[in-house]
């Protein structure tokens, strides 16, 4: 249901109340019919369903399966290591989670909690959850809007939409009807809507929608239908649990297969098949990834991004295309004047928002004296109704109090040293002629020292109807046509530049305030221009967006020309890129739209539903879409993206709770930053997956040799389940935790964004894991035989899996093991890169974790307690060589590989992205 476009008296009837308001019995009535005036709020952290949801990922899945199985095989101690690890790996998944939930309760802020109305022709005040469609709502300067009202009286009436719309500048609101029909939210201009903001001026309002059919409301609503997509570190563990199962199942079944064969017991080859699965499953891989993430979660906090779930913090480095809202994150929502025209010439000013930090420039020199501006900023503070608020208390920054723009005038005059505060006790304002939609101007009358001066602004044009003079360096000038003219096409000029520019002028006046006497013989001051500005650091951070391959597209609620001009400041635009509008976005069909974002372009003027159609078409087109914004219009495209990104300060409630990420400073640059901690979490994450596969495919082929050896020599199983178990989960833990901090590499942001179907284990690294797979295990192979035969073991014996000769020899194999993952640990640093050109020291962790490692295997190897619940022995220096000698074998292979592979010619692993 429309009301912008119906008459007064039509709503009144259709709604069934007056200007006086309903009855408190009807609207008792509506408010238990319609319920309360209240967005549905987010269900509150759910313990038990997070609990739960740590259990569902396969490979813990699996491990819990392997944990079953063990329990039934009487293996209790297996079991219960396996449990451990399972419930430590939840309990940091669940930790986080709990956090980041904790950290959004505490930003609930957004709706008004009490509304003024009217009923039974009287002034209440109410709860806002208790107003109804029919109430008569009271609208002042300063008031948050309890729901969508069709305005039927106005007084200057102005209202911040930025939250909604996106629009950055306060929208002049009327009560007239508005005839066009299918017009968007920011041209309904006789429509306030929940949530917004008033800034200037009152009015009464018929409430024509609450609660969830409120724009608002409609928004939150299509937020919530929206299914949240996995992240693609998700997809690819899912990805590994689901190989890691084949392969188990396909091994297993086929060594049951064989040894049922050849005659072997089922029960028998089912445990030797357990054991086999026991290998194959990356015990380890769950709880170092968790922690990895959960470290990298740590790190971006202290860079000023908050991240809600552990698995967005990799999904960042896989960005390729970001869609950012202009306000509020390209820019800061904070009017400011960056231009002036004064005295014959243009001033730039220097500084961002409503910090007074700053400086004015004739060209490129410091102005370091302001007195022939003198009376410019006297009238830009004093024909003012706004007020800046300093720092104080948990708010760390400058707030203001009133309409942005006439805040914007208070912080450039008080960068010249013109405070009001102080100036209002020696200027006592007299009269006020307010600001005028028709005549375009204000003027107030200020007494200083007996005399009377009239002080004026708005309009350039209409301002300086009133005049007759102009001031240029302190001198008086008659204002001619011609020069009235060339003002007039310098005000063109700056609002091409997307400017909002207002005029100034001056006068001494008598005792007789009447329009007639006052509104004449001005003295024309100058002019300055306003806006949005980008953000100090964003120009640096787009390019580097750009150097990484990363696209940026504005999509905005804000007119085209003010999204193109701050876009062409930062580098995203230039005169040429392509502005679409909501209006013409719903003409376009998908193909069309599909070849249109495979370049840059600004979508100007659009609904949430717009946005979420961009994301949407972007996903299918094979990107992985990063989506930021701070409003209430931005949530469901937040959530939609792969990755949503909402601003801490400026954001509303919705979009935070939509997100993925938090920017706690609002910068766009802490995205950038982001991207690079999320691409080096990404190698590193490959590194430490190659690092615990290697040592996998070892124990996988130490265990199948066996097993083929065993049938035709009757070798017993060269190492046992619980030993598997402590390399998985003991020895390798530290390295594997150790390679996920690893120093980005050279480079890592001038590369372009890994394909969306690029696995990390590929063909390229299964060839690796399986030839040093090959390695491990006929090292381990090898000594394991060469000590059997030196304790008098002959071939086609059958080993006594109790004697301290099967001990010597399984301690041989799981401490050769250990000791090729050790050097294996430093070949996981680089793929290519002579591990002899690295830096080995910049990292210390690993030096210290492969330390720890090796210290923890000679403990289990020395101490009684170990050897009796591991089934180990000591082993003599000779023999600790002899394992040493062998391991190091993995490392030497490396460096000839990694040489011949630096002296190679190797295709790029993605398309070449094309940036213009």
């Amino acid at each position: 249901m429309t009301y912008y476009n119906k008459h007064i008296n039509e709503i009144f009837t259709e709604l069934s109340t007056s200007e006086h308001g309903l009855g408190k019995r009807e609207a008792n009535r509506r408010l238990k019919s319609n319920g309360p005036n209240e967005i549905a709020k987010k269900k509150q952290f759910d313990i038990l369903k997070s609990i739960f949801s740590q259990f569902t990922d396969l490979l813990i899945v699996i491990l819990l399966i392997a944990a079953i199985i063990s329990l039934l095989l009487g293996e209790r101690t297996d079991a219960i290591v396996i449990i451990i690890i399972v419930a430590i790996n939840s309990l940091i998944g669940f930790l986080q989670e709990f956090k980041a939930s904790k950290s959004i309760e505490a930003l609930q802020k957004l709706v008004t909690p009490t509304a003024r109305i009217i009923r039974d022709g009287k002034e209440i005040e109410v709860s806002a959850k208790d107003v109804v469609t029919g109430d008569i709502v009271i609208l002042e300067e300063g008031d948050k809007i309890p729901a969508d009202a069709r305005i039927i009286q106005e007084n200057e009436l102005r209202t911040d939409e930025s939250s909604l719309t996106g629009e950055s500048i306060p929208q002049r609101k009327q009560a007239n009807i508005i005839s066009k029909q299918d017009i968007v939210c920011a041209d309904q201009k006789n429509m306030v809507f929940m949530g917004t903001n008033i800034t200037h001026g009152n009015g009464h309002a018929i409430v024509t929608a609450t609660g969830k059919e409120t724009e608002f409301g409609k928004i939150a609503s299509l937020t919530k239908e929206i299914q949240e997509e996995k992240s693609p570190l998700q997809k690819e563990v899912a990805y590994i649990g689901k190989f890691t199962a084949k392969a188990t199942a396909i091994i297993g079944f086929l060594v049951i297969l064989t040894g049922l064969f050849i005659g072997e017991g089922f029960f028998k080859m089912f445990f030797f098949a357990v054991s086999l699965a026991i290998a194959v499953v990356p015990e380890g891989l769950p709880t170092t990834l968790t922690i990895s993430l959960a470290i990298g979660v740590q790190r971006m906090a202290k860079k000023n991004a908050i991240i809600r779930k552990l698995q967005s913090v990799e999904t960042l480095g896989s960005t390729t295309v970001i869609c950012s809202d202009k306000t509020g994150t390209l820019t800061k929502n904070e009017m400011t004047v960056v231009k002036i025209f004064a005295n014959n010439k243009f001033i730039r000013v220097s500084g961002v928002g409503y910090e007074p930090k700053g400086d004015f420039f004739d060209e490129n020199k410091k102005i370091e004296s302001i007195k022939n501006y003198e009376a410019l900023f006297k009238t830009a503070v004093l024909c003012n109704n706004a007020a800046l608020s300093e720092p104080e208390g948990n708010r760390t920054t400058w707030g203001i109090i009133g309409d942005p723009t006439e805040a914007a005038l208070l912080v450039a005059a008080k960068k010249a040293g013109f405070d009001k505060n102080e100036m209002m006790d020696d200027y006592k304002r007299l009269h006020e002629m307010p600001f005028d939609s028709e005549k375009k101007w204000m003027i107030t009358i200020n007494e200083y020292k007996g005399k009377n001066h009239a002080y004026l602004k708005g309009a350039p044009g209409e301002v300086m109807d009133l005049c007759d003079k102009i001031m240029i360096n302190g001198k008086l000038h008659r204002l001619t046509k011609r020069l009235r003219e060339e003002i007039i096409e310098l005000e063109t000029s700056m609002g091409s530049e997307a400017l909002r520019v207002l005029g100034f002028a001056y006068r001494e006046v008598d005792d007789d305030f009447s329009h007639r006497n006052v509104e004449k013989e001005f003295v024309f001051l100058g002019m300055m221009g306003m806006m949005d500005p980008p953000r100090p650091d964003v120009k640096e951070a787009v390019k580097q967006c750009m150097d990484a391959g990363i696209r940026i597209n504005i999509i905005t609620g804000d007119f085209g020309e003010t999204a193109r001009a701050i876009a062409k400041q930062v580098g995203i635009a230039d005169d040429n890129t392509q502005v679409i509008t909501g209006e013409e976005l719903e003409k376009i069909d998908e193909t069309r739209l599909t070849e249109i974002l495979k370049n840059e372009v600004i979508f100007a003027r659009v609904s949430p539903e717009h946005k979420l159609r961009i994301v949407t078409v972007l996903q299918e087109m094979g990107e992985v879409v990063a989506v930021t914004g701070d409003g209430v219009n931005d949530a469901p495209s937040l959530k939609k993206a792969d990755i949503g990104v909402a601003m801490g300060i400026s954001g509303t409630d919705v979009s935070r709770e939509s997100s993925d990420m938090i920017l706690s400073d609002d910068s766009f640059t802490t995205i950038i930053s982001a991207v690079e901690h999320g691409r080096r979490i990404y190698d590193n994450l490959k590194k430490l997956i190659f690092y615990i596969f290697t040592g996998i495919t070892g124990e996988l082929f130490t265990v199948l040799f066996a097993l083929i050896f065993g049938f035709m020599f009757k070798l017993p199983l060269p190492i046992l389940a619980i030993q598997i178990l402590l390399i998985d989960l003991g020895a390798e833990i530290l390295p594997s935790l150790a390679l996920a901090l690893e120093p980005e590499e050279k480079g890592i942001m001038q590369r372009q964004p890994r394909q969306k179907k690029y696995r990390i284990i590929n063909k390229g690294m299964l060839t690796r894991l399986v030839v040093l797979g090959w390695i491990i295990s006929i090292g381990a192979i090898f000594l394991f035989v060469k000590t059997l035969i030196l304790g008098g073991w002959v071939p086609g014996q059958i080993v006594d899996t109790h004697s301290a000769l099967y001990a010597k020899a399984t301690t041989m194999v799981f401490a050769t093991i250990i000791i090729f993952q050790m050097f294996n640990a430093f070949n996981s640093k680089t793929q290519k890169e002579s591990l002899f050109k690295t830096n080995i020291l910049k990292n210390p962790y690993l030096i210290f974790s492969v330390i720890l490692s090796t210290l923890m295997i000679f403990s289990f190897t020395y101490f009684s307690f170990f050897n009796t619940a591991l089934h180990t022995t000591r082993l003599t220096l000779l023999e600790w060589g002899q394992i040493i000698l062998i391991s190091s074998s993995i490392l030497i292979f490396e460096e000839i590989r990694k040489f011949f592979l630096r002296n190679k010619p190797v295709a790029p692993l993605n398309k070449p992205f094309i940036n213009k």
